[in-house]
């Protein structure tokens, strides 16, 4: 299992990338972007999935701007 946060750069982006990855059936909650990781937004996605692959290929295909950061602690 996967775990991290996908950072975008626009308040509209995280609630775009919220719906297109819930609709995906990965467990996700919008949140704080962490204090570790710079994102000109103050949200981010926090995600829970089997592959990065899945959340990169939606988001490219929505054409949204993103980063990922995997996370290195448990939530």
């Amino acid at each position: 299992m996967i775990k991290g946060y996908v950072l975008v750069f626009t308040t509209s982006s995280a609630f775009e990338s919220e719906a297109i990855l819930k609709d995906l059936g990965i467990t996700i909650k919008l949140v704080p972007t962490p204090r570790e990781f710079s994102s000109d937004c103050g949200i981010s996605v926090y995600f829970e999935c089997d592959s990065k692959d899945i959340i990169t290929n939606a988001l490219d295909g929505a054409k949204i701007e993103y980063e990922i950061k995997e996370s290195k602690n448990e939530k």
